[in-house]
């Protein structure tokens, strides 16, 4: 098997590939410079299977035969276990899916590291700023790597919040576990904290369903919601009240830990969400849904525990 690999996260799956001795078939000369000396590096033979990113930069596509990509997408999720997989249909070739969460993009940031010196976030932040994060690491690292906590946080306060400020309207991109990207509407900053890095919005501007889910109470003019949302949390809270301030309920929505963008906050949702009322009655819902997708493949049983696991513990804490 020969392995090409291009795209933003090429150096971290490098790494991670030839530590699990996958041959590497043409390199980029960036890779064969940073791999110099290391086995299988610039391997002979042809490509069959051939990695790269996908357009929004949230993962990689792989591409080949069926019996080629099923160990490969295995080992993945054996190794980050909040990937998602999810197969493409293609009339030239089998194509898999392969989106990076938190916790798998901060992985591959650290096996980034141990090639050449690398900001904490760096994958998200090349998303965001790709040439800014390339010439900012060349230039602060190159001869100061001790200095990488620091200028991540720098990198982090210039592309992310100095964006997210009080009155600023933000996106929340709510992606579903077949890919389907749902828009919530818009919040506006209520709150901001750098340190913290927490964001509490107010959402007037309800999209769908004439009743909120799961709370069985329909939307009146002049509702509105209070989501408060912390980066790297396995949930964030809604709190749905009417125009005199009269509490509707909570939703709480269970995902892999929510990532913050200068302009949206972004997640995959895992199905599973608690729900409580203002009587201080609380249920945990779809859990169905969940043991649907854990059927389909598209995340790993360890992720689908995590998921089970957070909403019992938000049920027993907010009880």
């Amino acid at each position: 098997m020969g392995l090409k690999i291009r795209g933003i996260y090429a150096t971290a799956l490098t790494c991670f590939f030839l530590e699990h001795n996958y041959p590497i078939v043409n390199p980029s000369r960036q890779i064969i410079k940073r791999f110099k000396g290391c086995q299988n590096i610039d391997a002979p033979g042809p490509t069959t299977v051939e990695i790269r990113d996908r357009r929004d930069g949230q993962g990689v596509l792989l591409s080949g035969e069926r019996d080629e990509l099923n160990p490969l997408v295995q080992l993945l999720r054996e190794s980050f276990f909040d990937v998602i997989c999810r197969e493409r249909k293609s009339t030239a070739d089998n194509i898999v899916d392969i989106e990076f969460p938190f916790l798998a993009k901060k992985a591959l940031d650290e096996l980034r590291n141990k090639v050449v010196p690398t900001v904490p976030h760096h994958h998200r932040l090349r998303i965001i700023a790709p040439k800014f994060v390339d010439l900012m690491e060349k230039k602060q690292l190159a001869i100061h790597p001790d200095k990488r906590e620091r200028t991540g946080r720098d990198m982090e306060r210039s592309l992310i919040w100095g964006f997210l400020r009080k009155g600023r309207e933000v996106a929340i991109e709510h992606v579903k576990l077949d890919g389907k990207v749902v828009s919530l509407s818009e919040g506006e900053i209520l709150e901001a904290g750098c340190q913290d890095k927490m964001l509490v919005l107010k959402r007037s501007k309800f999209k769908g369903r004439y009743n909120y889910d799961g709370l069985a109470e329909p939307k009146a003019e002049g509702d509105y919601a209070v989501t408060e949302v912390t980066e790297g949390e396995w949930y964030y809270r809604h709190s749905y009240y009417r125009r005199d301030g009269r509490l509707i309920g909570q939703y709480y929505n269970i995902n892999t830990p929510v990532e913050f963008y200068p302009d949206k906050i972004r997640y995959i949702d895992l199905e599973i969400d608690l729900l409580k009322w203002p009587e201080g009655t609380s249920e945990i819902v779809e859990k169905e849904l969940l043991a649907r997708e854990l059927q389909a493949g598209r995340l790993s049983r360890q992720l689908a525990k995590k998921a089970a696991a957070v909403a019992e513990a938000l049920k027993g804490s907010i009880s």
